[in-house]
């Protein structure tokens, strides 16, 4: 996905986990870790055009690196004045939704991740959504943004309508894919 949608997702988790007690920080932390798989782009410097297909979406978008980055990125946080109110479990678990909900989120495009690095380099792609697609990323960025104005009155209500929506419609379009491929299989057959 697009980095837009991948640091509205993490503010979104962010928001979700920490806000109750760090406030509009624990948003900014999650855009923050959310689009951290993404830094692997600085290698295009590097590597030819060719390479960086294997190279982009590879072990930055692991689960083992999800796990790996969340323990290295909760020890850190635990160093910081922002959020020495909060535990080292709270901070991993924000951290590894944050991470693995980016390589998941990648995983529903056509390009794919390979989750399974080192294990395995299968290239997992559902090719259900579009690399961007506003129709997931407003609903969620717009009950963000109606949370953290409101702020003051300790609701979360809209960024976690937010989230539902917007993961609905994630769902549905796995749907609409296996609609459509079968449809075309069977036409195809014919």
């Amino acid at each position: 996905m697009d980095s837009i949608t991948q640091a509205v997702l993490g503010a979104s988790i962010g928001e979700a986990t920490l806000g109750h007690k760090i406030g509009n920080r624990g948003a900014l932390a999650g855009a923050l870790v959310a689009t951290l798989p993404d830094l692997d782009v600085a290698l295009y410097a590097v590597y030819s055009p060719f390479e960086m297909l294997s190279i982009h979406r590879g072990l930055s978008h692991s689960i083992l690196f999800s796990v790996l980055g969340a323990l290295l990125i909760a020890w850190i946080m635990t160093k910081m004045k922002s959020f020495k109110s909060l535990s080292f479990i709270r901070l991993f678990v924000f951290s590894w939704l944050a991470l693995f909900t980016h390589i998941l989120l990648d995983a529903f495009t056509a390009y794919g991740t390979q989750l399974l690095l080192p294990f395995s380099n299968l290239r997992v792609g559902f090719n259900a959504i579009n690399v961007v697609d506003p129709v997931y990323t407003l609903p969620m960025l717009a009950g963000l943004i109606w949370t953290l104005r409101r702020r003051s009155t300790n609701s979360s209500g809209g960024n976690t309508i937010g989230l539902i929506v917007s993961n609905l419609y994630l769902l549905a379009t796995l749907g609409v894919h296996a609609y459509v491929s079968n449809k075309i299989s069977l036409d195809l057959a014919n």
